[in-house]
């Protein structure tokens, strides 16, 4: 089974170590699929109709970050960039 899940990068939502502003990373998970072939299909068609500010709306981001700062990202792209450090 495969996550299907949403993902943006924000530009300006995290800091780094010196304090400047970078990109951060959002992932919303919508459930599991049954198979691969699916969830490539289903994530395809979501990547293509995000509505950025719906996300937003959706989360405590409302207000704080414009749909402009954000570019949706693939799964896979989150994980290379933002996934957990802990991972293994």
């Amino acid at each position: 089974m495969a996550m299907l899940r949403v993902c943006l990068e924000i530009q300006g939502l995290a800091r780094d170590a010196d304090g400047n502003a970078c990109p951060g990373g959002l992932c919303i998970s919508l459930g599991e699929l049954p198979d691969d072939e699916m969830h490539t299909e289903l994530t395809k068609k979501l990547m293509e109709r995000v509505d950025v500010a719906a996300i937003l709306r959706a989360t405590p981001l409302e207000g704080l970050v414009k749909p402009s700062d954000c570019r949706v990202i693939t799964p896979e792209e989150f994980d290379e960039k933002y996934g957990d450090d802990d991972e293994e």
